[in-house]
């Protein structure tokens, strides 16, 4: 059984290393880096283990429907720890620090196809056909509404 992460707010440059390994493997190291990540109301959390970034997720400001909205954007979770709640830690911990920031609103985020069945054990509906993002590879477009 792993430890539990401590999951806190971190700098983008700290989970840009495990974004390029777990989402975009293979590609220039830019391409971990997303537009949104410098805003000052972006809110990037880690899961860290000993110290190291295990996880990662990043909360942008946005909107969903013409409406105020959290998107979420490069989730990963280290190979050897993916499997082991990392994830669902994360988006409970995201929950908890984005509810103290303000009113709560819906999350959107474009999921990986593979990626989509964990979102839907959390909740998360598709609301969009299979897409393909160039490079990536196919995804959905999943919400969460405010609880």
């Amino acid at each position: 059984m792993q430890p539990k992460p401590d999951v806190i707010r971190v700098p983008v440059e700290r989970i840009l290393p495990l974004r390029q390994k777990i989402l975009r493997a293979g590609m220039p190291g830019l391409s971990a880096r997303f537009d949104g990540d410098e805003n000052p109301t972006t809110v990037h959390l880690g899961a860290l283990i000993d110290g190291a970034i295990v996880g990662c997720v990043t909360f942008l400001d946005s909107t969903y429907e013409g409406s105020p909205a959290w998107q979420l954007r490069g989730m990963a979770v280290d190979a050897s720890y993916q499997g082991g709640g990392i994830g669902r830690i994360l988006l409970e911990e995201g929950k908890r620090i984005l509810d103290a920031v303000g009113p709560r609103r819906p999350w959107w985020c474009n999921a990986r196809e593979g990626a989509a069945g964990f979102y839907e054990k959390l909740g998360w509906k598709k609301v969009s056909d299979r897409f393909e993002i160039p490079t990536v590879g196919p995804h959905y477009r999943m919400l969460l509404s405010p609880v």
